[in-house]
């Protein structure tokens, strides 16, 4: 443990407001890991999404090392690149109670100090015709969702019950669930805790250039919607998450079809 954690955010089921509001920055949601980058001298560690010491790519070490200073970066790694959204820590100064838009001005300063590609700023977009159509481009590129920040916030740790000052809005399902056993032909059974027992969330398949996970795994699934029963509808692998505690993988997380009697047709 580092003792440092990342902000993490809320859903919305409805972005018109946010788009409409113009405290409000919009940025593209990456489909990857979530990812802090500390650089301290010559040391530079890798924080996940639950505050644990993980491995980085190569590339990323690397890349850290082009930029100038001691700094704490917060992205979504995908690959050997990491996009990165939020600057904390600059030398020995804690950047975490100045506004969004103040951080961010830093963080371009950072990243235009040095020379390297791996590590990258995620767009951000401001003002309400601006932000629809970047949306719209979003869903139109089959993006994983966007994320919607107030200009003004500081930085908070963790997750709040409810509201916030950055939300999300995803285009696509994804669940976190837990590998139940390995079935023939490349497929694995699935499942979610429901209280205090584990239940099916149905199969699915391993694509051929991916490794086939063990039981007990957590890994990461994209699906169109959760059927009555639990069961994931067409349910696509994305990978094993080492940075997802079991406990987390529960069946609330799962979006169910409003109308049950729609699955069917």
């Amino acid at each position: 443990m580092t003792g440092i954690r990342p902000q993490l955010l809320n859903a919305v089921e409805d972005p018109g407001p946010l788009l409409a509001d113009n405290a409000f920055y919009l940025q593209p949601k990456h489909d990857g890991k979530r990812l802090l980058i500390h650089k301290q001298g010559e040391c530079v560690t890798g924080i996940n999404r639950r505050g644990i010491e993980c491995g980085i790519p190569e590339s990323i070490r690397t890349a850290a090392g082009e930029l100038p200073g001691d700094f704490l970066l917060d992205g979504e790694a995908v690959g050997d690149i990491i996009h990165v959204f939020d600057l904390l820590e600059v030398e020995s100064t804690n950047l975490r109670p100045v506004p969004y838009k103040a951080r961010l001005v830093e963080l371009l300063n950072l990243l235009a100090s040095g020379q390297q590609t791996a590590i990258q700023w995620v767009a951000t977009i401001s003002g309400h015709e601006a932000k629809t159509r970047f949306f719209d481009q979003l869903r139109e590129d089959n993006a994983e969702g966007a994320v919607f920040k107030r200009i003004g916030a500081p930085y908070s740790p963790s997750r709040p019950n409810s509201g916030g000052a950055q939300f999300k809005y995803k285009f696509v399902e994804t669940a976190s669930v837990l590998v139940a056993a390995i079935n023939a032909k490349r497929s694995v059974a699935i499942e979610v805790w429901d209280a205090s027992k584990l239940v099916s969330a149905g199969n699915v398949t391993i694509p051929v250039n991916q490794a086939i996970p063990h039981p007990g795994d957590i890994v990461e699934v994209r699906y169109l919607y959760a059927m009555p029963g639990g069961a994931l509808f067409q349910p696509v692998y994305l990978g094993v998450r080492d940075d997802i505690a079991a406990v987390e993988c529960t069946r609330d997380q799962l979006k169910f079809r409003r109308n049950p009697e729609e699955v069917a047709a």
